[in-house]
């Protein structure tokens, strides 16, 4: 059997599947609040606990830089090394991946019906190389190339960590509130649901706009990202609206700017918790005019499809792959 770990700086997955056809087959899954544990052996003990499962194989991806099979996560609280893991399970074939590895993993196995088209590219290339951006409690990153198709290889990146570039005034004001709040811009302090919550302190600190009562009420009974995105789509806020408009044009041109970074004609694919969730605003002008505006490169830009993943445990079965083929 596998065991496949999908560890994200808000929540965990955990599931185990065996194989029949080439087809993953879910045996138990479960999903906690990373918060509530101190160690993912800790989760492991919950999730396995009275269970008699022969597990042969496993795999983990988590959000953070993997280096040497260890990984001190950027947004958890617990730190990860896969021979530690191993020697917990009693198993010897076990890897520690970056979560978006995991979810790239998955995409060569998935259909048309897995994902929504958001933009037809001019020139798509289905095994061309391909971008995955996935927006979540942090943004995550990962290349994926086909050098011998259908076999694929997938390139971790922290790209979400890079310089943040602003392209008007407004995201050059951005600029400047997150240098002085954390030293530096980056692409995750915006394009992602924490930067999502400085876009909105920006636009009340900085901008001087004032939220509804409606939505501060909100913000204070769930989570403040999901409550700004809940009343921007719906209208029911003015500063919720703008917040959300900045961060999917923001959004958009990094994808454009991935495309050009790896003249990716297979086009970019988003996932992560948000994008699924904001779909309505994707699929309009403000997204596509902001991730086609590239001057004179805009035509490689142009080539290039984008695609909303709809599979919302994507890095769970790409786990799931990776450890099948260990």
């Amino acid at each position: 059997m596998i065991l496949a770990i999908d560890a994200g700086g808000t929540k965990t997955e955990l599931a185990v599947y065996d194989t029949k056809n080439g087809k993953l087959n879910k045996i138990k899954k479960e999903r906690y609040l990373s918060k509530d544990f101190s160690s993912i052996e800790e989760m492991l003990g919950k999730f396995l606990s009275g269970e008699k499962f022969e597990i042969t194989c496993g795999c983990a991806g988590v959000a953070g830089p993997v280096i040497n099979g260890t990984c001190i996560s950027t947004n958890l609280t617990w730190d990860m090394d896969e021979v530690k893991i191993a020697n917990y399970l009693g198993i010897k074939k076990f890897k520690l991946v970056n979560d978006l590895v995991a979810m790239s993993s998955s995409i060569p196995y998935m259909t048309g019906d897995d994902f929504d088209l958001i933009y037809q590219g001019k020139n798509h290339i289905a095994n061309g190389t391909t971008v995955v951006l996935a927006p979540g409690t942090g943004l995550g990153e990962a290349t994926i190339i086909y050098p011998e198709s259908p076999k694929f290889l997938v390139i971790p990146s922290e790209g979400g960590h890079t310089d943040f570039a602003p392209r008007n005034e407004i995201e050059i004001r951005l600029l400047y509130h997150l240098i002085k709040k954390y030293g530096r811009g980056n692409y995750e302090r915006v394009a992602s649901g924490t930067g999502l919550l400085n876009i909105f302190e920006f636009l009340v600190e900085s901008e001087k706009l004032v939220p509804t009562t409606a939505l501060l009420n909100s913000m204070k009974e769930k989570d403040p990202s999901a409550a700004i995105s809940e009343f921007a789509l719906s209208k029911q806020d003015p500063l919720a609206v703008t917040a959300l408009e900045i961060f999917v044009s923001v959004l958009a041109a990094h994808a454009g700017n991935l495309v050009l970074s790896v003249t990716a004609s297979g086009g970019v694919y988003l996932g992560g918790g948000i994008p699924a969730k904001i779909l309505p605003l994707l699929k309009t002008p403000l997204f596509i005019e902001a991730y086609l505006s590239k001057g004179r490169l805009s035509y490689v830009v142009e080539a290039a499809s984008v695609f909303v993943i709809k599979d919302g445990s994507a890095a769970l079965h790409g786990a799931a792959r990776i450890a099948e083929n260990l």
